[in-house]
């Protein structure tokens, strides 16, 4: 016995063995559209918006921008290569002169993670501006190979005993017109790259160049081209839509449940309306016995009367639903007493499977007393519904208590806060 599926009322019935499970169309669609909008979403990444290789920078006083591209051409796979662009500058722009400060730090500015300028191994910083002065700094160096000018550090090839030994250079300007020249030794030694690594920190270097150089300028153009291989370059793809993979099982997940909390709540209104309407249903059914009608013509009677009612434009009421479709069994040839048990079963609560009960015992023992035992069943049945009554008012009365409790904390947030603010 394979696997079988069918299709019924809008569900999809996988049938496995002895087992079977409904999943409904919507939920499908839910999850085939999450993982449609991922792939959408990956495949607008993967569309690069840098055709022309240009990127525009900020405009006068809007401070630097971190550009992540990932480029293609290198190897097989993208690699990441990330950098500032900086603002375009003023000429000329006055500023007040901080430069002895300046130069104190401007050494343990740029280390980074290296312990002394005598033995650099990592990437260095090298600052375009001086976040406390606000001036502008423009690195030199006399080996670009060695160290770029965004700090970055090559140490292969280098003697790994006596080092490289490069000159930088930051020429500093005071905002008056007026520039100061700072020099730097610092001695380079091997750091194990991979060939990855090194050709990540080339495409950083020639871009940090022609950025550097087009200061002055609304945007630069990146590099064309490594090592004779044409390159492409992309914005860097995050992973916010990964969430839209588990958005579709979500959302499935959450009309399943909305459909149970639903069937749940129409159930419970379903057992209310019919313990409200079984006082009545006893009620009728004892008046109609005591005119001297039998069970059924009384049950019959019923039924009928509220068919009328219905086509006038009433309310649905689930007790009398229950009872026409006994009348429509026991018009169609049904047996009586089966149509009252199977009557008993729809209705599901005890009251109604006991009424059940007592119909049957009368139909096959001729009770007498039939009358008088309807007549204690309604005595109950209108105490049932006095306490059901009295059960919902005090519902009703506890849901009015949340919206008290919140004009409660609104009226306390307006007295106590201006208390509080009186102290500050």
């Amino acid at each position: 016995m394979g696997l079988r599926i069918g299709f019924q009322k809008g569900y999809l019935i996988f049938r496995f063995r002895q087992k079977k499970f409904a999943v409904g169309i919507t939920e499908i669609l839910c999850v085939f559209g999450g993982i449609f909008l991922f792939f959408a979403a990956e495949l607008q990444n993967r569309q690069s918006p840098l055709q022309e290789g240009y990127i525009s920078r900020a405009s006068y006083g809007q401070g630097e921008k971190q550009v992540e591209l990932m480029v293609r051409g290198l190897e097989e796979e993208e690699v990441e290569v990330g950098f500032l662009v900086g603002e375009r500058q003023y000429t000329k722009e006055q500023a007040k002169a901080a430069m002895e400060d300046l130069g104190k730090r401007l050494e343990r500015m740029i280390l980074g993670e290296n312990v002394s300028l005598k033995q650099v191994q990592t990437r260095l910083n090298l600052p375009s501006r001086d976040e406390r002065t606000g001036f502008r700094i423009r690195w030199s160096s006399d080996d670009m190979e060695r160290i770029g000018l965004d700090g970055t550090v090559d140490g292969s090839g280098v003697d790994e005993v006596k080092g490289a030994k490069v000159h930088l250079e930051a020429e500093v300007k005071d905002g008056q017109g007026g520039s100061h020249v700072f020099t730097f030794l610092a001695v380079v030694f091997p750091d194990k790259l991979t060939e990855k690594e090194l050709q990540v920190q080339n495409i950083r270097d020639a871009i940090a160049e022609e950025e550097q150089r087009s200061r002055t300028e609304e945007g630069f153009y990146l590099p064309r081209e490594y090592e004779g291989r044409p390159l492409v370059y992309g914005v860097k793809g995050g992973k916010e839509h990964v969430w839209l993979l588990v958005l579709g099982p979500l959302m499935a997940v959450l009309l399943r449940a909305r459909g149970k909390s639903e069937d749940k709540k129409r159930k419970k209104e379903r057992e209310r309306k019919l313990l409200l309407d079984y006082s009545e249903v006893v009620s009728k059914l004892q008046i109609f016995l005591g005119a001297g009608m039998t069970v059924r013509t009384a049950w019959e009677r019923i039924a009928l009367d509220y068919q009328i009612l219905r086509e006038r434009g009433e309310a649905v009421r689930p007790a009398y639903e229950e009872m026409l479709q006994t009348y429509y069994q026991l018009k169609s040839g049904a047996p009586e007493g089966k149509a009252y048990e199977e009557f008993g079963r729809r209705c599901v609560l005890q009251p109604y499977l006991k009424l059940a009960g007592l119909l049957e015992q009368n139909r096959k023992t001729g009770t007498k007393n039939l009358r008088q035992l309807l007549l204690l069943e309604m005595t109950d049945a209108f105490e049932q519904r006095k306490n059901l009554a009295r059960r919902q008012g005090e519902e009703a009365a506890t849901k009015l208590l949340i919206p008290l409790f919140l004009m409660l904390g609104v009226v306390m947030v307006i007295v106590v806060v201006p208390a509080f603010l009186t102290f500050y």
